[in-house]
């Protein structure tokens, strides 16, 4: 998982996320000269050049003979969000940074405390962590070879357009996916704060009373991270909900219609396929973490422990239980996989709204 995680960072110094390189496991991120001036140049690129490319992708779809010329505005708006969102995202990197180095340095306290206490994470956190990093490969991969794939022949303005629109997409996808793997670490440190209290409660660890206060600064300090976490990335993700929700709804619609096309071709189809339900997927996982923090934090119930076991354990254990995490997106609304299935289910009637117009206006 390291060697994926520096791939990822990697990927994201390409692409002009951050300026913050991966180095080692023990020296965390490196800040350049070359770093800092590559992701500004990259950044005012794409903030410069990326709407007319958007444009001419939209006037290009709009005049496709599969798109009823009462849609034509369809691909605008989807592309105008597109470039709100991924403008938000590169101005907000300074904010990002921040997370990043404050997160690395909870990370390595964590990786010193696994290795001390010889403990393993959960291996739900594990496949959850290697799922997220498959839609996030595929999700990236699949814009970037579509670029060589589909562009290939076009003129060098129509390949460079898809290169950059294929550069923005990224940045989103990766600004979602250091948000999950952001949340990830404050689960794991949970998961092994409980693993901790277990052994205690049990007595089979020796100096309980410091492994407890051990404990309770670890878990003060999660807490505080993650409530760091989200209101930082509170808009940012607010932003990429609204992204994705506009994404699912027209590209359904659109996808529907270039389905019933006669000329349309079956790679086209099973390609805009993988990318629509692959990014649901990525999208779910978001939602998912939340609810899975929540849970790791509240640890197991309640233990009833027969001997004399300190004052400490007794103090930790009602301190833990009134800490509750009561997370709410920009204090707006809590996320959950409840919410991941209202937004589906509004996307399914909005994309239904719009397929009815279609008929009553064909």
């Amino acid at each position: 998982m390291r060697r994926i995680a520096q791939i990822y960072n990697w990927y994201a110094v390409v692409v002009g996320m951050t300026s913050y390189v991966s180095t080692s496991a023990n020296k965390g991120f490196r800040q350049t000269r070359i770093s800092q001036a590559y992701a500004l140049v990259l950044n005012l690129v794409v903030v410069i050049f990326l709407p007319m490319a958007l444009w001419r992708a939209a006037r290009f779809q709009s005049l496709a003979k599969w798109l009823p010329k009462f849609m034509w505005i369809t691909p605008y708006v989807l592309y105008s969000v597109n470039y709100g969102v991924t403008f938000y995202t590169l101005i907000s990197r300074s904010h990002r940074d921040a997370i990043l180095m404050d997160l690395h340095v909870m990370v390595l306290k964590l990786n010193r405390e696994f290795k001390r206490s010889g403990k393993q994470m959960d291996p739900i956190l594990r496949r959850v962590f290697y799922i997220k990093s498959f839609t996030l490969s595929y999700l990236c991969w699949g814009y970037f070879l579509s670029v060589f794939i589909f562009q290939w022949g076009l003129t060098w303005k129509y390949f460079l357009d898809a290169l950059l629109i294929s550069t923005a997409y990224s940045i989103l996808f990766c600004n979602t996916y250091f948000y999950f793997v952001s949340f990830w670490q404050i689960a794991k440190g949970f998961d092994l704060v409980n693993q901790q209290l277990v052994e205690i409660v049990a007595g089979r660890l020796d100096s309980r009373a410091e492994e407890i206060r051990s404990l309770w600064a670890l878990h003060a300090d999660l807490c505080r991270a993650i409530h760091r976490i989200n209101r930082h990335y509170g808009p940012q993700m607010l932003f990429s909900r609204f992204d994705y929700f506009i994404f699912t709804v027209l590209n359904g619609y659109m996808g529907t219609v270039y389905s019933h096309f006669e000329d349309s071709e079956f790679w086209h189809k099973f390609y805009g396929a993988c990318i629509f339900w692959i990014r649901s997927v990525d999208f779910f996982l978001n939602d998912y973490i939340w609810p899975v923090v929540t849970q790791y934090q509240r640890g197991p119930g309640i233990i009833h422990i027969e001997d004399d076991l300190t004052r400490e354990l007794s103090s930790y254990l009602i301190c833990k239980g009134s800490m509750k995490l009561n997370l709410r997106a920009c204090g707006l609304y809590s996320v959950s996989t409840n919410l991941w299935l209202n937004m589906m289910g509004s996307i399914v009637v909005h994309t239904v709204l719009m397929a009815q117009f279609h008929l009553a206006r064909s």
